[in-house]
């Protein structure tokens, strides 16, 4: 992929190419009917795309921050369970980074630097309704710990080129059936006022 691909609107027209699109978008908000549809599904198709791999670049690596703990000592009366600590039977709530977009592993903090083999550890993603507002929440039995997940790469100028280029096909794909129908209707649209033109100056 050359390196003058960097911004959204160099990916849509490598698209616009490889469909046969015959127009190119100089911004997504110009509004041309392609700028327009592409504007519709890009940041989906990035997002899906991002999430269907775990690309090198999108990685992060951020230190939890916990919301909710369980007793040290367990649920003992006269301590019971309540929305206050996080759901049996994990240890820990903490929050969900807010530019990810998956979570691909919790890990303990590591004691000696490097360590050569962390360990993941179980965790699951959860809504809590218990907060003065919902929030999407981590759930796991390690604290203090680290969270890695894919973060929301938005610059094209960050990703791998395996990354770009399967972008520029996913939209290619989404878009050609839109543009490409109406391009071959209109193609067909003026062939036929062509025709229809030569024939009336043949009978003139």
């Amino acid at each position: 992929m050359p390196s003058s691909v960097s911004s959204p609107e160099d990916i849509i027209n490598i698209a616009l190419v490889r469909i046969g699109y015959k127009q190119r978008i100089g911004s997504v908000w110009e509004g041309s009917l392609a700028a327009k549809l592409a504007l519709t599904i890009y940041s989906q198709t990035r997002d899906e795309l991002l999430r269907s791999f775990d690309w090198s670049f999108a990685e992060r690596n951020v230190a939890m921050t916990i919301i909710k703990q369980a007793p040290p000592m367990g649920y003992v009366p006269p301590i019971v369970w309540s929305s206050a600590y996080p759901p049996i039977p994990w240890l820990y709530e903490v929050s969900y980074p807010t530019d990810a977009l998956k979570i691909r592993a919790v890990k303990n903090t590591p004691i000696f630097i490097p360590d050569f083999d962390p360990q993941p550890y179980q965790f699951s993603i959860d809504n809590d309704v218990s907060l003065s507002e919902l929030e999407k929440v981590i759930l796991c039995n390690v604290y203090p710990g680290i969270i890695v997940y894919t973060g929301q790469a938005t610059n094209p100028l960050d990703w791998e080129p395996d990354f770009t280029e399967a972008l520029a096909a996913a939209l290619g794909r989404r878009l050609a059936p839109a543009l490409m129908n109406l391009q071959t209707a209109q193609a067909a649209g003026q062939d036929e006022m062509a025709a229809a033109i030569v024939a009336e100056q043949t009978r003139g």
